[in-house]
């Protein structure tokens, strides 16, 4: 076969000419070593001299994928299993891209025809579960997980995503022992190493938690995440806040299934906010300067914005922010600290608004001074932070979020120079099937030198 550049021109130059297969192969070394603009150039000379080439539309779609061209990637890979029906590989490829792109439904079916095709492919068993565990089919994606394991017991994704839903499920034992399996197939892989921790953490077993941890760190020393959760579960060396980018490589991490996770744990707290916000407004009005305080992936921007003639989000995680711009509810929307932020903001909303964000603080002095600062007078203050229940202000628990104190949090606002404090407890959402307790709570910033502080109402 001609090369795919055309005979004229390598007659024309000398250059000697490739057939389809070995085009291909060069192709595809292109792909794998991440020069995909000289992969898709190829991909695309082969299928002018071969359109049915079934391998091409394939790598080209993953090409497409890869750089944002998803839609035109898919309908490529779906064409190229067209000419193909019976590879496995590229049904598993296209449930890989839907996955990716939050279309779970499609992409457990495209994992399915793989395993028709394929009975033993551990990968598509292992995929298909993780899909169907985004559905919330958790027995089904359990059997998908077991049967990859079976098909090769050696499968580290299958042993380390059935730990996380037996994890999840508060099945902790168990979830301990396929967990430990992952991680003796990659002793250095840091999600196996992170979910470890926090399984014999939630057992109580400290010790174990911090040798986990702290062998991560010896690997990787200038982890922020090890240090981090370390600190949570030995409680030395805690810090103040979350650091900066302990925040923002969680949040990156898992800024695509954000919304999708929360909503399987029950998540109330945008809900509680905006309710909090009603009750201390009343019908909205969009007329206000409105901050979404960590807005996230912008799970509170449709609550809040009927409030707003201008609603801001601010977040430090710029994936995140990518989430709450595809709604499309946001006037501006600002990557950085939160504190630096409002303290750069003097006297300019009418509402600061932030579902669990302060979790991520401990001490809450310097943020809602800030936050102080920031509002007009008269201004709200809505967030919500997870209570503390053993008598200290401030706690750095394992999970790594901080919790507070009732009483403390209403001695900062007071302090802050906010007043009217309402704080009702309320379940902000579940971990392992028990609810996570919280505060959610409002205050306002006086209304002229002549207002007094009001008292306390406890929920």
């Amino acid at each position: 076969m001609q090369d795919p550049a055309g005979a004229e021109a390598g007659e024309a130059t000398g250059e000697t000419l490739l057939t389809i297969d070995e085009a291909l192969e060069v192709a595809v070394r292109a792909h794998r070593s991440g020069d995909l603009s000289l992969a898709e150039d190829l991909y695309r000379r082969i299928l002018a001299a071969a359109p049915d080439c079934a391998p091409a539309l394939h790598f080209l779609g993953l090409v497409l994928h890869q750089t944002e061209r998803s839609a035109e990637g898919i309908d490529l890979i779906r064409r190229a299993i067209a000419h193909a029906p019976d590879d496995a590989g590229m049904h598993n490829n296209l449930g890989n891209v839907l996955s990716q792109r939050a279309r779970y439904d499609e992409a457990a079916e495209a994992y399915r025809a793989a395993i028709a095709i394929a009975p033993g492919h551990a990968d598509a068993l292992s995929n298909r579960g993780a899909a169907l565990r985004q559905l919330g089919r958790r027995d089904e994606a359990e059997t998908c997980y077991r049967q990859a394991i079976e098909a090769d017991p050696r499968h580290r994704e299958a042993h380390d995503n059935l730990g996380r839903l037996l994890s999840a499920s508060g099945r902790i034992d168990e979830a301990i022992a396929c967990l430990t399996r992952a991680l003796e197939l990659q002793p250095r892989n840091a999600e196996s190493r992170r979910v470890l921790a926090a399984a014999y953490a939630a057992l109580g077993e400290q010790e174990k938690a911090s040798a986990i941890l702290r062998d991560w760190l010896a690997d990787e020393p200038f982890s922020p995440t090890a240090r981090h959760l370390l600190a949570a579960v030995s409680g030395q060396n805690v810090p103040e806040r979350a650091d900066d980018t302990y925040v923002r490589t969680t949040f990156d991490g898992f800024a695509a299934s954000f919304d999708s996770k929360l909503a399987k744990l029950g998540y109330r707290a945008p809900a509680l906010v905006a309710g909090a916000v009603e009750a201390a407004l009343g019908p909205p009005a969009s007329s206000m300067a409105v901050l979404d305080a960590g807005c996230g992936t912008g799970l509170c921007g449709p609550l809040l914005r009927p409030y707003a003639a201008h609603l801001a989000g601010v977040d430090l995680s710029s994936k995140m922010l990518d989430g709450a711009s595809t709604r499309a509810v946001y006037d501006e929307l600002v990557c950085e600290e939160l504190t630096a932020f409002l303290r750069r903001r003097p006297a300019t909303y009418d509402l600061v608004a932030s579902a669990d964000t302060l979790c991520y603080f401990g001490p809450l002095e310097a943020v809602l001074q800030a936050a102080a600062s920031a509002l007009r007078p008269g201004g709200l203050l809505a967030f919500t932070v997870e209570e503390e229940e053993s008598g200290d202000d401030v706690r750095l628990n394992p999970h790594g979020r901080y919790s507070h104190q009732s009483g403390y949090v209403a001695r900062v606002l007071g302090s802050a120079g906010l007043v009217g404090a309402s704080l009702a407890r309320e379940a902000l959402r579940q971990e392992r099937g028990a609810d996570v307790r919280g505060l959610v709570v409002t205050a306002r910033k006086p209304d002229g030198a002549g207002a007094r502080p009001t008292p306390i109402i406890p929920g």
